[in-house]
């Protein structure tokens, strides 16, 4: 895994080269630009595989929007969004909450939403109003968290509540997220500049927030608190220094975090402490340097960070 070098957040391979797309794949990704505003950038390392990105945009309208549907398209969105952030995935947070945000009457999908909106459907205090669309939730809430445990009490109210179409389709919009925030979180895709720069939204703030405390679970409880002191250098944009701070966010870590793009004497403090390191994310605890997120993630593997950061065993 190759650790984020610049200003700009890249994906873990290039992407493709529209020019090289078959010619009948054409149309499909003219309509999905047209109704998103923008080339998304997990459509272009899905054109690296023109027959997986046609099977995924097919399969993505009829989860999604297909008229033969039987439940609400909106409420469809909203279980995305929620699920998408059970899943810890900034990049379908994002996508799903500018859809939500987009104009009603525009030519794409929308739905009026403002931020506020989006923050309070993301909060793991969420209940909707109208009975069966709680239903709804709690399903997909339990299911997004162990598809294996969904509880009888929450199978008996969808039931209740929705057709057979529906469940099965409700069901499929929340399978359907899981695999995509796999897929683009495994890929690291970026978020768009259209949708990071030219709106009031932070992906960041509703994962560091509401989206934790989802994917913890609301009934989780504390942790325990970390003794170690924890600091971290950081990129603007940079994805592997995002999803460092969501690990130890996560763990309800602090941390001291600096930003070597914006402060030139952090810059050189960092290649300085790490042996001449210039990539970053670059993690320390308790003066020790751990490396980046290659690094975290192996004290996880080998069960040594909780230890590390001071975290008592439960």
């Amino acid at each position: 895994m190759t650790e984020q070098t610049g200003l700009e957040s890249d994906p873990i391979i290039p992407y493709a080269d529209p020019a090289d797309l078959p010619a009948a794949l054409g149309s499909a990704i003219e309509s999905y630009a047209q109704r998103m505003g923008f080339l998304p950038n997990a459509l272009k390392l899905y054109m690296h595989r023109p027959q997986i990105l046609k099977c995924l945009i097919e399969l993505n309208n009829t989860v999604m929007r297909d008229a033969s549907g039987h439940l609400d398209d909106g409420l469809k969105r909203r279980v995305a969004a929620v699920c998408s952030a059970l899943n810890h995935s900034p990049y379908c947070v994002a996508h799903n909450a500018n859809t939500l945000k987009g104009d009603p009457d525009g030519d794409g999908e929308g739905w009026g939403y403002s931020d506020e909106d989006v923050r309070a459907l993301l909060d793991p205090e969420f209940e909707p109003d109208d009975p069966a669309e709680a239903a709804c939730f709690a399903f997909a809430r339990a299911a997004t968290r162990d598809p294996s445990d969904v509880p009888q009490a929450v199978i008996t109210r969808l039931t209740e509540a929705l057709t057979p179409p529906q469940v099965i389709e409700l069901a499929c919009v929340v399978g359907f997220w899981r695999m995509y925030n796999s897929i683009h979180e495994s890929l690291y895709v970026p978020v768009e500049d259209e949708l990071l720069g030219g709106r009031d939204f932070s992906t960041e703030e509703l994962l560091g927030e509401a989206g934790a405390r989802a994917a913890a679970g609301a009934a989780a409880g504390p942790r325990p608190a970390a003794t170690a002191k924890v600091e971290i250098y950081t990129r603007s944009g940079c994805s592997f220094c995002r999803r460092a701070k969501r690990v130890l966010e996560g763990k309800g870590v602090a941390f001291a975090e600096f930003r070597v793009d914006e402060d030139e004497a952090a810059l050189n403090a960092m290649i300085e402490r790490s042996n001449g390191r210039r990539t970053v994310p670059q993690i320390f605890i308790d003066g020790g340097h751990i490396g980046g997120m290659d690094g975290m993630q192996a004290l996880a593997r080998a069960g040594a960070l909780d230890a590390k950061l001071g975290i008592a065993s439960s």
